[in-house]
């Protein structure tokens, strides 16, 4: 029997195929992305990893599997931790400290996606919440399979990001979340499963959306 997370991904290849196809995908791939694009994606997915990690925080507090909490706890600490030390060791040297009072605020759709992970870890079953974060476990990783599998020039400007989500490490955290997701779909009811359907579908979008504003410049209105 199929398990959730590889119907879920089978019903979000669409949007996969679009995140491949967008631009600044392309063009991180081969290594054409310009350095201040690149630059405000990882200080948009630093004020990202913050809430997300939060998400995960509150999902491993809720689970009643021990596996889970440490797994989710685990995760939790190496997006701060991690990623982290990588933004830094990109953006410090480039003159931008995320952590900085006069740091760039996050974009509307960070915001969006962050408060919506945060909401759905904490207000809804376990199930739903594990389905939200679980496509930047799957996406991230298949991306990273992706780009290695481009002709991917030597030097590479963004090695050390294509290199992180490659990691086999990597891909293993992704199979376990992966797992632990299909064990809670397995003892939800219909209405439960749809919504984490639902919730897996809307996140993968935000992925989408996540790029797409990092190459637009996205920013928040002003009043005059």
């Amino acid at each position: 029997m199929t398990g959730f997370s590889q119907t879920a991904w089978r019903a979000v290849a669409d949007w996969f195929t679009a995140i491949t196809t967008h631009p600044f995908l392309q063009q991180l791939a081969d290594g054409t992305l310009p350095e201040p694009v690149f630059a405000r994606y990882l200080l948009d997915d630093a004020h990202y990893l913050t809430g997300y990690s939060a998400a995960l925080a509150t999902l491993a507090a809720r689970s009643t599997d021990h596996g889970a909490r440490v797994m989710l706890a685990r995760s939790a600490a190496g997006a701060l931790e991690a990623e982290g030390q990588l933004h830094r060791g990109y953006l410090l040297p480039r003159g931008v400290d995320p952590d900085a009072p006069d740091a760039a605020e996050p974009t509307p759709t960070c915001v969006a996606y962050v408060d919506g992970l945060r909401a759905t870890a904490f207000a809804e079953p376990p199930g739903v919440g594990m389905a939200a974060v679980l496509p930047c476990f799957r996406v991230y990783a298949e991306v990273g399979r992706w780009i290695i599998g481009q002709a991917v020039p030597d030097p590479h400007p963004y090695r050390a990001w294509i290199k992180t989500y490659a990691d086999p490490a990597f891909a293993e955290a992704v199979r376990m979340a992966e797992a632990y997701t299909d064990r809670l779909a397995d003892a939800a009811g219909d209405q439960e499963r749809d919504a984490m359907l639902a919730a897996y579908v809307r996140s993968t979008r935000f992925e989408w959306m996540f790029w797409d504003a990092a190459w637009r410049g996205e920013s928040w209105p002003t009043a005059r």
